[in-house]
């Protein structure tokens, strides 16, 4: 965190401490690199979701929803529809998470962006705030989250719980305090009703089914809503959620009180330390994906005469090394086919999950020769690091071998402005035309003037 900030995860006290830092974020405490970071985050976040109205997931969401509830004024981003406010922000997480195309935390192993986003974008709507409360409260936000995640992971992941369902909903809730201008007390009473609604299994790994994309939706609804009964005083919530017997930390993670640490991290905020996907599927694949195709690039390999394909990864990816493609939210997640996408045509992108590619007549074959297992130099470097390392064998014997510390996208290696900007385009091209595209990019570029962040979300809706 900037050194004009205290850490508040080290301190005795952290759930109060972040309570307190989300209540004193002002714009003006942000230095240009934060707000750079905020913005790019922003952008992203508001182009997945754009991105994944479409997807039918979200589609049957939001007609179960309509039934459900009355009508409302939030619109819902890259759509006609409008909704009540917490159903706005249900759906416009659901899309945003809809196609793996969403930002991430690796130290805490969280997609902050997909809960924290809507809440604020929503909740900032129905408030009409500036476009500079918006950005700190998108900034707190990502500060509870991602902090109380990195003490989480990996112990929580190894009990079944997903970060982002189980403290997303802090940071929704975090978020919300910051627009509704709550005070440091109503802030942690507001987080504190905000973590019982804390949850995310990852049995989906195991068991099947998509209920994955779901986590953020619930997580920033629950997040607006805990925060808005914390400011009616409907109901008190604990204090000292994360660190008390019973806590976020005790009861996700096993962690009991005094015993949670903070991890070794950089004196910068969580937003700054914070991934962007270049490939839409899940980020534990994105290193190897990195060196398998600078291995196809620079050794001009011949996917026919590939005989098989080593990865070596940390604990926390292996879940996901032996899962199939037959949809494409599986096939997202999957080593196997990710890698064999990527061998045969060179490259991973939105239309390598479609029916028609999962159906090549290659792919089976390919993908049997993915061979995925644990590496000690990278479990040793995770999470403080994002690792693999890739031999392809072919099939006269000849090896070729990358180790990649580090996959794209994250602080280390970061997408260039005018590659996020690409990706903007790419994601709501199906909604909007370049000019329009490019309008949205300048609005959120210079979201720090702008009066009424309304004009952001209402863009944002087609027709």
């Amino acid at each position: 965190m900037s050194a004009r900030f205290p850490l508040p995860i080290a301190s005795p006290a952290p759930t109060r401490a972040l309570a307190e830092f989300t209540h004193s974020l002002t714009p003006g405490a942000l230095d240009a690199a934060e707000r750079r970071a905020a913005r790019r985050h922003l952008l992203d976040s508001l182009g997945a979701s754009v991105a994944g109205i479409a997807e039918p997931m979200v589609e049957r969401a939001a007609a179960l929803l309509g039934e459900l509830a009355g009508d409302g004024n939030v619109p819902v981003a890259g759509s006609t529809r409008r909704s009540d406010l917490l159903n706005a922000i249900y759906l416009m997480a659901v899309s945003m998470h809809a196609l793996e195309l969403d930002d991430g935390n690796r130290e805490g192993s969280i997609h902050p962006g997909t809960v924290v986003v809507p809440a604020a974008l929503g909740l900032g709507y129905h408030l009409r705030v500036d476009g500079g409360t918006l950005l700190c409260a998108v900034v707190a936000g990502y500060e509870v989250a991602v902090s109380l995640a990195e003490v989480l992971h990996p112990h929580a992941a190894r009990r079944g719980f997903q970060t982002t369902g189980v403290v997303g909903g802090i940071g929704a809730a975090a978020a919300a305090a910051r627009l509704l201008g709550l005070d440091a007390d109503t802030t942690e009473r507001a987080m504190g009703i905000a973590a019982s609604s804390g949850a995310g299994l990852f049995a989906y790994l195991t068991g099947g089914g998509n209920v994955k994309k779901l986590h953020p939706a619930h997580a920033a609804r629950e997040g607006v809503f805990a925060a808005l009964l914390a400011q009616r005083g409907v109901v008190e919530g604990p204090c000292a959620v994360a660190e008390t017997r019973a806590g976020v930390f005790d009861a996700f993670a096993g962690l009991a009180p005094g015993s949670a640490s903070a991890p070794a991290r950089r004196d910068a905020l969580a937003i700054t330390r914070s991934y962007l996907k270049p490939y839409p599927c899940c980020r534990h694949i994105h290193p190897a994906i990195d060196g398998l195709l600078e291995l196809r690039r620079a050794r001009r390999l011949d996917p026919d005469r590939v005989a098989a394909i080593e990865i070596g990864t940390y604990e926390a990816a292996m879940p996901h090394a032996k899962l199939g493609w037959d949809s494409l939210t599986v096939a997202q997640l999957s080593f196997p086919y990710v890698m064999a996408a990527a061998i045969r045509t060179g490259k991973i992108e939105l239309d390598t999950f479609s029916d028609t590619a999962r159906s090549a007549p290659t792919v089976a074959a390919d993908a049997a020769k993915v061979q995925v297992a644990l590496d000690r130099e990278c479990c040793a470097g995770y999470p403080a690091q994002g690792p693999a390392r890739v031999t392809v064998i072919m099939d006269d014997g000849t090896r070729h071998s990358a180790y990649v510390a580090d996959p794209g996208g994250c602080p280390e290696k970061p997408m260039s402005d005018d590659e996020l900007f690409a990706k903007f385009r790419m994601m709501v091209s199906a909604r909007f035309n370049a000019a329009r595209a490019d309008e949205l990019i300048e609005m959120v570029w210079s979201i720090d003037t702008l009066p009424d962040v309304r004009v952001l979300l209402d863009r944002l809706g087609t027709g």
